[in-house]
């Protein structure tokens, strides 16, 4: 049963990272991220089809499973409420992930370098938005968790 509820805290997650994420990024990081690509289409496939799209929604999944998975074992170890555990494991996993990007971006071009660099602004607005959203889900699901969470921190 929690594998279930952790596997519909991330589909609400990623409808939050779409429904809000994507007009904060339309707004701020969209245009220099991409102004990049079709300069580059030998390395940026600019025929994105529905196929690749769907690819890229799985993907997506997966990012925020890992990161409600990582979430869900550690928060019982994190000091603070809910709301501080999950910006310190969201934190955590956006470290990861943009240490990540800075890898790839390191083994490019300069002239495409850009869309990492972008690619890591991106997880610093994502992160903290997908963390405030589990730290508001992640109780709804698994109260019991947080309850003995508070319990152990007050001594009870």
């Amino acid at each position: 049963m929690a594998f279930i509820k952790l596997v519909v805290l991330t589909l609400f997650l990623n409808i939050v990272r779409y429904v809000i994420g994507i007009p904060i990024e339309a707004g701020t990081i969209m245009e220099p991220m991409h102004r990049i690509m079709p300069l580059y289409p030998d390395v940026f496939d600019n025929d994105f089809t529905g196929r690749d799209f769907a690819i890229s929604l799985g993907y997506n999944f997966m990012l925020w499973f890992s990161a409600v998975l990582a979430f869900h074992a550690a928060q019982p170890a994190l000091a603070g409420p809910t709301w501080l555990r999950s910006l310190k494991m969201f934190g955590i996993m956006a470290l990861f992930y943009c240490s990540l990007a800075a890898v790839y971006m390191n083994h490019f071009v300069d002239a495409v370098k850009p869309f990492w660099f972008w690619s890591m602004i991106d997880a610093l607005i994502i992160f903290p938005l997908l963390g405030i959203a589990n730290a508001l889900l992640y109780p709804r699901l698994f109260p019991r968790r947080i309850e003995t969470k508070a319990a152990a921190e007050s001594g009870h």
